[in-house]
């Protein structure tokens, strides 16, 4: 895949520490630059959890459904390209589980899965659901970097689409925030590691949808929150975690009278494994 400079996955790889002071709350701050070592390799293991309930409206009596997906996969650094950095990405293996869902249903569309590009733009509507929906998970982790120096107390914010937005056919797209916050920096050694904390929220303005031939007014609230380590030596993610709960809230339809209102919890994780 091809990551720009403010691709944040992999890590914020060349540091400068300088002795600047004033931002958050003073002291050392650091410069993040994606720029790995051509030929690096690291492997990282993902696990995600969701759950949906619907809380009311007519499918307020179904059971709470929940599904874990497991990925273990490796991406490799091959060096500069054009517009950055040119970085593959090989699904080793992976491996989804449901209550309801039968074991190996899911198997033949995992077995297909392999390569992305930075953008996702290589998982098409042509391509299996499950392809894109793992494109979406890795996404989901990548956030831009911050033009100049930062240090402890820092912030900034950036916005990004959600696919929801494309799959209910909203009017204009549904944008979520996140605000990224510098919470520690620590040199040990020759390994100086950033640890970030995350919050994103979801829009709380009405969306307006046309679903099935009736007008409906959506709104989502609530929003996730974690951290993610990076070691600037080694040029990677060491971790991430992220987590919350969504809900969303659909007024209209049928007579304008239908509401309904669901909850969607997700838990993240992302580890470092192993590097060469």
């Amino acid at each position: 895949m091809t990551a720009a400079r403010s691709l944040a996955f992999t890590a914020a790889a060349l540091a400068a520490l300088s002795g600047c002071r004033g931002g958050g709350g003073g002291g050392p701050k650091v410069t993040l630059r994606f720029h790995p070592p051509a030929g690096a390799a690291y492997h990282y293991a993902l696990e995600q959890q969701n759950s949906m309930k619907f809380e009311n409206g007519p499918m307020g009596a179904m059971p709470e459904q929940s599904v874990t997906m497991r990925m273990y996969f490796t991406q490799l650094v091959a060096g500069p390209a054009q517009g950055g950095t040119a970085v593959t990405v090989t699904f080793d293996s992976t491996a989804v589980e449901s209550p309801g869902m039968g074991a190996g249903m899911m198997q033949p569309a995992l077995d297909r899965m392999h390569v992305l590009s930075a953008a996702f733009t290589g998982v098409a509507s042509s391509a299996p659901p499950m392809t894109a929906l793992m494109g979406k998970n890795l996404k989901a982790l990548t956030f831009p970097l911050p033009e100049g120096p930062v240090g402890v107390g820092d912030s900034w914010t950036s916005e990004t689409d959600l696919p929801l937005g494309e799959q209910v056919s909203a009017s204009t797209p549904i944008k979520t925030k996140t605000k990224l916050t510098v919470k520690d920096i620590q040199v040990a050694g020759a390994d100086t590691s950033v640890l970030l904390v995350i919050e994103t929220t979801f829009p709380g303005a009405p969306i307006k949808l046309s679903q099935q031939g009736q007008q409906v007014t959506m709104k989502l609230s609530g929003g996730l929150t974690g951290e993610q380590l990076y070691s600037l030596s080694r040029s990677a993610q060491m971790r991430a975690t992220m987590g919350g709960t969504m809900r969303i809230n659909v007024k209209g339809g049928q007579g304008g009278q239908g509401e309904m209102t669901m909850a969607m919890t997700q838990q993240t994780s992302l580890k470092l494994t192993g590097d060469k």
